[in-house]
């Protein structure tokens, strides 16, 4: 029996890589290498156990990704916030939905996310299901926990840890085996960090991994002054802290125009770089 199968479909950032129009190394190598493990979509996860399977976010790359992996007619998707990155595929599976499916796909998400949703995508057939912070339910025979976190700095920045309801990371259990999800976040509340500690898998944002050496240039001087992602030490800080047993970063840019090769060499082995297809099987 299956316990969980985690396989990260889309390991890239908000550009994926290659990004539009860059020429920086690793850009320039993913372009070269379409196959290899530099060439990133954007954010998706997929989320199989015994009885059925469902995705985290809807990349915008979900056309692809759909096919590359041969993936099976998912109905159920957990969506972390509304940002272009981690939803806006749903706009690929609009005909899909209502042609083929025949069915309204379920989207799992805030309060604030379903407000996101109704406004900006109202003519896509669709059932949301709206979950409150710290909520416990059950998919496919997995249970799941939606935990809130700071990620949009101006507008959450003033909120207390009780009025949080935007951004929701995720935590999955089957037969006392934990994988945690945290999407993009500058600082998790007490109690979303307590949750999350002692995980056997902790997946988490990768957007500013080695902030401290990006190459010095216009755009990386300017985006290093984001204010809704940890950046450099302070990622490892947080790790250290939630003491998992194994940690894989997503959402890898091309900030830091290191190889996939490069990055992974820089960390020890208990720390993973994604690429798009990696697998983990509890």
């Amino acid at each position: 029996m299956l316990n969980m199968k985690i396989r990260i479909l889309g390991s890239g950032a908000w550009e994926g890589i290659p990004a539009p129009f860059c020429k920086c190394k690793v850009c320039e190598l993913a372009k070269e290498y379409p196959n290899s493990k530099d060439h990133r979509t954007r954010p998706e996860i997929l989320v199989e156990g015994d009885k059925g399977k469902f995705l985290i976010e809807i990349s915008p790359d979900i056309r692809l990704q759909s096919a590359k992996f041969n993936l099976p007619a998912i109905r159920n998707f957990l969506i972390s916030h509304w940002h272009f990155d981690h939803m806006y595929g749903l706009m690929d599976l609009h005909a899909w939905s209502e042609l083929v499916l025949r069915r309204k796909i379920c989207l799992h998400c805030s309060k604030d996310t379903s407000k996101w949703l109704n406004k900006n995508f109202n003519h896509i057939s669709k059932k949301i299901i709206i979950h409150k912070p710290f909520e416990s339910f059950s998919l496919y025979g997995i249970i799941i926990t939606a935990i809130p976190v700071y990620h949009m700095y101006t507008k959450d920045k003033n909120l207390k840890e009780d009025e949080l309801n935007s951004t929701f990371g995720y935590i999955l259990e089957k037969n006392k085996k934990k994988v945690v999800f945290l999407p993009d976040y500058y600082k998790l509340p007490a109690k979303s960090l307590k949750l999350c500690t002692n995980a056997d898998l902790l997946i988490v944002d990768g957007t500013f991994l080695f902030s401290e050496s990006f190459p010095k240039k216009f755009f990386q001087k300017m985006i290093l002054t984001d204010k809704d992602h940890l950046h450099g030490k302070d990622i490892f800080a947080l790790i250290k802290l939630l003491k998992p047993k194994k940690t894989v970063f997503h959402s890898i840019s091309h900030l830091t125009e290191k190889s996939h090769e490069k990055l992974q060499n820089k960390l020890p082995k208990s720390i993973i770089v994604s690429y798009d297809g990696i697998e983990f099987v509890f």
